[in-house]
């Protein structure tokens, strides 16, 4: 009766996010194409207003998931985070909407990131309190699945929508997916708190876990990183493969369709054999095709990398979120879960600039194998923990 109750709870969560991440996901396509249309009195080219888009988002979140981590802790209340969040997301949605400059625009991201740095480490404490440490793989994995299934079709629906009707009415249609998430959490979401023990041994064991917790956060972090890297030298592998976008595009939706059909069973083979044991050999496999992306001659060869990338990635991903979980002290969950999306931000931002940098000065194999060495490393010094 627990579980089927604790699973519910996971469901309402993960339903009620749903919409908001098919709305980040049109606003994923809807932002870069919108940008065209916005005058700059920087004077900037069109690559440097794309990437600043992003990095000014990926900055002013992962600044904010701590922050919003250690509140939400302090307060011992994880719902009006979640809440803010999605409110703050169908207002700056509307405000993408009505602006009228570019630098008007970076403001409104700044603070889109600050509303995803509320929200993601809330569901995330929630989402570590509702689930038990023996099916909690199952859990981050069926999460995953669901709100992954928002990002991989909502390019598609931004698209088509500011096709047909305008940009203006895709940013309204993301406004009013959030309108739903926050209807959503009110009626289905309850409350969690924590219980919370003495404090005999408490420095000790706190120090402990956040030393394990942080080899998992790393882990996350070098696959975020591998993905950027890839993406960001797509137009090196058009060059060198002679390859159509469409066809590289294929490509890169493999890698996401394959974490997105795999987290649930990856969750669920991680409670069964082992957490750490499934993270470290996500992690080499995953630098072992690192080096092979590094060496592809065809489309079809990066295809087939990048899917079963896919496959090795979850398997770091969702085992290192749910052993954040398990690991995670009373008091502290939010601000030790907020780790994750941060290093994912990290990633995203460190990743173009590796990317751009080493294979620019070293050559084009240069950041992978960087990469690479990087994973070897972490899913050494996971396993050197055990």
């Amino acid at each position: 009766m627990n579980k089927l109750w604790a699973r519910n709870k996971l469901c309402n969560i993960a339903i009620s996010a749903f919409f908001v991440e098919f709305g980040t996901g049109m606003l994923m396509v809807l932002i870069p194409l919108y940008i065209q249309d916005l005058p700059a009195g920087m004077g900037l080219s069109l690559e440097i207003k794309s990437a600043l888009v992003f990095s000014v988002f990926g900055l002013f979140a992962a600044v904010s998931y701590p922050v919003m981590g250690r509140l939400s802790d302090r307060l011992d209340s994880r719902k009006p985070f979640v809440l803010a969040g999605f409110a703050g997301f169908a207002v700056l949605a509307v405000a993408c909407a009505e602006i009228n400059t570019f630098e008007q625009l970076l403001i409104v991201r700044a603070a889109q990131g600050i509303m995803v740095g509320a929200m993601v480490p809330a569901i995330l404490a929630m989402l570590a309190q509702v689930s038990t440490q023996d099916s909690r793989g199952r859990s981050i994995g069926i999460y995953s699945t669901i709100r992954g299934i928002g990002p991989a079709v909502g390019p598609a629906a931004g698209g088509i929508i500011a096709g047909a009707l305008g940009y203006g009415a895709g940013f309204y249609a993301c406004a009013a997916l959030g309108l739903v998430s926050i209807l959503l959490v009110k009626i289905l979401v309850k409350e969690t708190h924590e219980t919370r023990g003495g404090n005999l041994g408490k420095d000790t064991t706190d120090r402990t876990s956040n030393g394990e917790i942080k080899l998992f956060v790393y882990a996350t972090f070098t696959t975020m990183l591998a993905i950027m890297i890839v993406a960001t030298l797509l137009p090196v592998y058009e060059l060198h493969l002679d390859a159509s976008i469409g066809g590289l595009g294929i490509s890169l939706s493999a890698y996401f369709s394959a974490r997105l059909f795999f987290q649930t069973p990856i969750g669920i083979l991680s409670d069964r054999i082992g957490k750490r044991n499934l993270v470290a050999a996500g992690l080499c496999t995953t630098a072992l095709l690192l080096l092979g992306m590094a060496h592809v001659t065809s489309v079809p060869q990066l295809f087939t990398l990048m899917f079963v990338a896919g496959i090795t990635s979850s398997a770091v991903n969702v085992p290192s979120l749910a052993s954040g979980a398990d690991l995670a002290s009373p008091g502290m969950i939010g601000r030790q879960m907020s780790l994750f999306p941060m290093a994912s931000a990290i990633g995203m931002v460190i990743g173009p600039m590796l990317a751009g940098i080493f294979a620019t000065q070293f050559g084009f194999a240069a950041p992978f194998y960087i990469c690479a060495g990087l994973m070897v490393a972490v899913g050494v010094l996971i396993m050197r923990q055990r």
